[in-house]
């Protein structure tokens, strides 16, 4: 399996550019995260690709994409048996507050003592620069209950409004 990241100026059909130049390679997208970053189109792949293409091969293919739309491409192999299998309840975490530096270390902090594996990070400077929201997607070790967690970010998140719900396993 490989892992592909590209990053560059944003601008419409840079999905379908990098998507294309799999599909010719013969490539499985089997998981793929996308969005704009401060203006950056920032692509995220899980790909397996056919025996007889080459690594080199694919990635040739892929530094074409640089010259024709500015992006930069990485391609990192990665062994099946690194794919940690999900297992736990995967849980939604909001918060908001005022924005300030240091939010988001903050929030990671308190999740990081309590075990809590972190599988997706969104985040935004919302109403005109006055507010930070954080999306968190999260996986908790079976000895934490969402109760006492809630409990510890309440304790440690100072001001941020924070709620937590249950993801259901089909939800993107």
């Amino acid at each position: 399996m490989l892992i592909i990241t590209a990053v560059g100026p944003d601008k419409p059909g840079m999905a379908h550019a990098v998507a294309q130049i799999l599909f010719e390679g013969g490539c499985n997208i089997e998981d793929t995260t996308m969005t704009r970053l401060s203006g950056q189109f920032s692509m995220i792949l899980a790909v397996t690709p056919p025996q007889n293409v080459s690594l080199d091969e694919l990635t040739a293919r892929l530094e074409a994409l640089r010259a024709q739309n500015g992006l930069v491409v990485d391609v990192s192999e990665v062994s099946k048996a690194e794919i940690a299998p999900q297992s736990a309840p995967r849980y939604l975490l909001t918060a908001y507050g005022p924005e300030s530096v240091g939010l988001l270390a903050k929030l990671t902090g308190i999740l990081t003592t309590v075990e809590v594996n972190i599988t997706d990070v969104q985040t935004r400077v919302a109403q005109k620069g006055t507010v930070y929201v954080m999306l968190l997607e999260l996986e908790l070790p079976a000895a934490l209950t969402p109760e006492k967690l809630k409990i510890e970010l309440q304790n440690g998140a100072g001001d941020l409004q924070i709620s937590l719900r249950e993801v259901d396993e089909e939800t993107l």
